[in-house]
Formats: C-alpha cells, sequence, structure tokens
C-alpha cells in the first residue's frame, strides 16, 4: 500500500470519528435545535467525507479519483463528478494511444482528482473536481471544474442559467473580475520587481492576459461556487484554471463577488436566495455597464 493509499485511509477513519460524534451530539439535541438546520445544508455531510475512493492501474494509465459522501437528492452532482472524470480519463487515454511508444521503464500516466463539497446554502451546493493529468511532459495539465446544484429542484446550473440577460451578466462580472485580479497582481509585481521600467512591462503583460481570460462570455466562467452565510447565499466565488488568467507557475486563481455586483441580473426565482440590503443593490445597479447613449436625429 503507499503512503499516500494510507494517508486517505487515515483521513477517512478520522472523518468517520468525526462524524460519528457529531451524529452523537445531534442525538442529544432538542427538537427546537435541530430544527434550526436547514434540511438541504444538514442534508450534505462535511466536504473531507468520501464515499468512494477510486484507483486503478492499466497498462497504460495510472488512475486516483475521490469522490465526496452525497445524500440521494444529490445523485445529479455526483453524476456529473463521474462523467468529469471518465472524460478526463479517456482524454489521457487518447493522449496514450497517439504518442510514441514509451520505454518500459517510463512512469505511467497519472490522472489525480479529488472531488469535495466546497459551499452550502439553503438553496445552493457547490462543489469542486480537482488535480491533474500527467504525461509526463514538462508539468502536470492542471484540471478544474465545478458543479452547483440548485437545491429545492434538484438541478445542475451553469452560471448562465442564472440570469435573465447573461450577456449584461457576463459584462459585470467581467469588469470585476478584471478589476480585482489586475489590482492583485499589481500588488505582487511591485513586491517582486523593484525596477519601474521591467514592472511596468510586467504589469501591460500580466493586464492582456486577464483581459483575454475575463473577456464576458459563458466559455471564461465556467468554474463558480456560490458563498453564503448562515444559510443565504451572499456571492460567488469566481474561480480560473493555470493559464486562463496567469501563468502555471501562478497557479489557478480565484476572486469572491458580492451579489451586488450582478444582482439585478438575476432571474426572479433565484433572488430570494441571495441576501443584499437596498444600499447594495443600489450600489450594483450603477455598477451595471450602461449603454451608449443614442445619437441625436439630423
Amino acid at each position: 500500500m503507499s503512503s499516500n493509499s494510507r494517508a486517505r485511509r487515515a483521513a477517512l477513519f478520522q472523518s468517520l470519528i468525526s462524524f460519528g460524534s457529531l451524529a452523537l451530539c445531534a442525538c442529544t439535541q432538542s427538537p427546537q435545535q435541530q430544527a434550526s438546520v436547514p434540511a438541504a445544508v444538514a442534508a450534505v455531510p462535511a466536504p473531507d467525507a468520501r464515499v468512494s475512493d477510486e484507483a486503478g492501474k492499466s497498462k497504460e494509465i495510472k488512475t486516483e479519483v475521490q469522490y465526496p459522501e452525497l445524500a440521494p437528492e444529490f445523485a445529479p452532482m455526483l453524476q456529473a463528478m463521474h462523467g468529469y472524470a471518465d472524460a478526463a480519463k479517456a482524454d489521457l487515454a487518447q493522449i496514450v494511444a497517439d504518442a510514441p511508444p514509451r520505454a518500459d521503464n517510463a512512469a505511467h500516466p497519472v490522472l489525480n482528482l479529488d472531488f469535495s463539497v466546497r459551499t452550502q446554502t439553503r438553496d445552493f451546493t457547490s462543489a469542486v473536481g480537482s488535480g491533474d493529468s500527467d504525461f509526463g511532459g514538462a508539468h502536470p495539465k492542471p484540471l478544474l471544474a465545478t458543479f452547483t446544484e440548485h437545491v429545492p429542484s434538484g438541478k445542475l446550473v451553469a452560471l448562465g442559467d442564472l440570469f435573465t440577460d447573461s450577456n449584461a451578466a457576463f459584462k459585470a462580472l467581467s469588469a470585476e473580475a478584471r478589476r480585482r485580479l489586475e489590482a492583485d497582481f499589481d500588488v505582487r509585481l511591485a513586491q517582486q520587481i523593484p525596477d519601474a521600467k521591467a514592472r511596468a512591462e510586467q504589469v501591460k503583460a500580466s493586464h492582456e492576459w486577464i483581459e483575454k481570460g475575463t473577456a464576458p462570455g459563458a466559455e471564461n466562467f465556467e468554474s463558480f461556487l456560490v458563498d453564503g452565510v448562515d444559510g443565504k447565499a451572499i456571492g460567488l466565488t469566481l474561480m480560473f484554471p493555470a493559464y486562463q488568467v496567469a501563468s502555471y507557475a501562478d497557479g489557478p486563481q480565484q476572486i469572491a463577488v458580492p451579489a451586488k455586483v450582478f444582482y439585478a441580473q438575476l432571474k426572479p426565482e433565484y433572488r430570494d436566495a441571495f441576501a443584499i440590503d437596498k444600499e447594495d443593490m443600489q450600489a450594483g445597479e450603477a455598477m451595471q455597464p450602461q449603454a451608449a447613449a443614442p445619437r441625436p436625429a439630423g
């Protein structure tokens, strides 16, 4: 048994102990205390719990995939996770099939994926799948996917599904992502590159990379989580895999976007799921991209 396998099994044993302790505490609560926990949130165990570890080694590929424990109502999410893992395995298998024969002592191509629940509100549960596909190149291919289920309907939703006008919403999210990422990289580069001229060149290059990776459109905002506090959604976390807005060395990036940025674009059936006050809503409406004024006749 490898050291990684032993570590995972130790973590699983500890998770089971913790889960058992929580269950015992729940049994000692009064009915009123138990009723205060939203059913949709209580249905999902702690993100570290594991229902299955999928490990295998064929003649060509070694795979290690971990899935979270999910209640039956989250079957669509678990099915989507398995579908993503299967597609990643097929992609790596195709790369192996197309590549020249490897030496007998060459390391096996490896697929590593870990799926876990990250955020939970009364209306949404979001999970992340991350890892890499390693064929032995300069560095592994990073993998990142998110899965968000609308709990009342039991349906998985893409980011664009939340909005009445997805184009307007993506423009607002693009502007916010660009602003935050550029500010973050400007600070990093100021700390890393003392020379002003050399830093200016790097700042320009990083801004161009960010602008391309955050251009409005569903393809640049595929990975997201619904963030929440006390069961109520308060915003989104936008996630960008390595290469999308920065170099491989910089790794994946993510930013938190408050609900006021996109609240005006939410479909009516989703608005009650997000907490926002009137001042925030007015500020969000002021942040929406404005249409160009019509030109006077004549």
